[in-house]
């Protein structure tokens, strides 16, 4: 599947998902958070685990992806 289009033009071309995961009231982990990431050009998908990989994951998927992206265009704005 390739980008998904809008109406106004743009495109989706991703899918980012995040869990954040469950603690019990001592702050023990009962499910861990979880982020997953689907590109929708180069139907590539990327998983991680975990409350400190899943922040540095969401904060860097939007450049990190692209800059390897097969599909991926290297001009032009892209929104979240």
């Amino acid at each position: 599947m390739s980008a998904y289009p809008l109406p106004d033009g743009r495109q989706v071309t991703g899918a980012l998902t995040v869990k954040f995961g469950q603690r019990t009231r001592a702050g023990q982990w009962v499910e861990q958070p979880a982020a997953k990431y689907e590109c929708l050009r180069c139907e590539t998908t990327h998983v991680v685990i975990g409350a400190e990989r899943v922040t540095a994951f969401v904060q860097t998927i939007r450049t990190t992806h692209p800059a390897t992206c097969p599909g991926h265009p290297t001009e032009g704005a892209h929104a979240a």
